[in-house]
């Protein structure tokens, strides 16, 4: 019986990674991270809320990639010393840009390596959340929405409607607790908000997305430039061209796939990884008007 091919050690192998986080997130990366790279992953924890809460207590200032930029940051410039490797996680929710009405999680996912000097970030988008709000008046309206929200592994927020500083309730998980704050934000509105808990250690939905986005990066990681053998080679932007296979003329389908180095200028362009050679004339606006 052959003996089965050595896999090659990646370039982190046996390495530390430092998440900043409040929230556990490390919980969804350890097993990528460990996995593909054969590297560890441990918790430098900060208070991110500082950045902006889902709740809408703190505003987030900036956009969602110089946020998670900005915690990686954080760890880089008290454990540069100690530590070469950083990442960092931050999560946005809202319409689909593509689908009207399906609610999404956009995830980022950025990386430090201080040893070897380079930035990178992945992110993914999902359709794979639970993501919800709504104005309530009842405790039945409540139950209802909580029983769609995949209430009680999922947890919820709720707070009173039109107060200043008003009272909020977060990480409701149990029955008992979600109708002890409607009782309590009661006391202060009629009407009251609740929406889901979109903190990753309140939401196990978040949590799998992140764990599909770690094990995307994870596998970039692992990926050496051909040219300079630094990690992180990977596609870096699209060429869309695709000719139609009716009448030849250039859609907006994806031709080439651009692949680059993290460090070095090196680049290659490269077919479809799908196979597709030419656009259906469906996709076609000479053929399609």
């Amino acid at each position: 019986m052959g003996k089965s091919p050595i896999k090659p050690k990646s370039s982190y192998y046996g390495s530390c990674f430092i998440i900043t986080t409040k929230h556990a997130k490390s919980e969804a990366i350890i097993q990528p991270f460990w996995d593909i790279l054969g590297a560890s992953v441990i918790e430098y924890t900060v208070d991110t809320d500082m950045l902006g809460t889902f709740s809408g207590e703190v505003e987030r200032q900036g956009t969602a990639l110089e946020c998670a930029k900005r915690k990686c940051e954080w760890s880089l410039e008290t454990l540069g010393s100690k530590a070469e490797y950083f990442i960092a996680s931050e999560g946005s929710f809202g319409p689909h840009p593509l689908i009207p009405f399906m609610p999404c999680d956009h995830e980022i996912l950025y990386f430090i390596d201080k040893k070897r000097g380079f930035h990178l970030h992945l992110s993914l988008l999902s359709k794979k959340t639970n993501y919800q709000m709504q104005e309530i008046d009842s405790l039945e309206e409540l139950q209802l929405f909580a029983s769609q929200a995949k209430f009680p592994s999922h947890a919820l927020i709720l707070r009173p409607m039109h107060i200043d500083n008003p009272v909020i309730f977060k990480g409701l998980d149990k029955e008992e607790s979600l109708e002890y704050a409607f009782k309590e934000c009661r006391k202060l509105s009629n009407k009251l908000w609740v929406g889901t808990d979109m903190r990753a250690h309140m939401n196990p939905l978040r949590m799998n997305v992140i764990n599909e986005l770690a094990r995307n990066l994870a596998t970039r990681l692992k990926a050496q430039c051909p040219s300079c053998a630094i990690p992180g080679w990977g596609q870096i932007r699209i060429e869309k061209g695709l000719e139609c296979g009716c009448c030849g003329l250039k859609t907006q389908m994806v031709k080439h796939e651009i692949f680059g180095c993290t460090k070095c200028e090196y680049k290659e362009i490269k077919e479809r990884s799908d196979g597709i050679k030419h656009a259906g004339p469906g996709q076609c606006q000479y053929c399609n008007p």
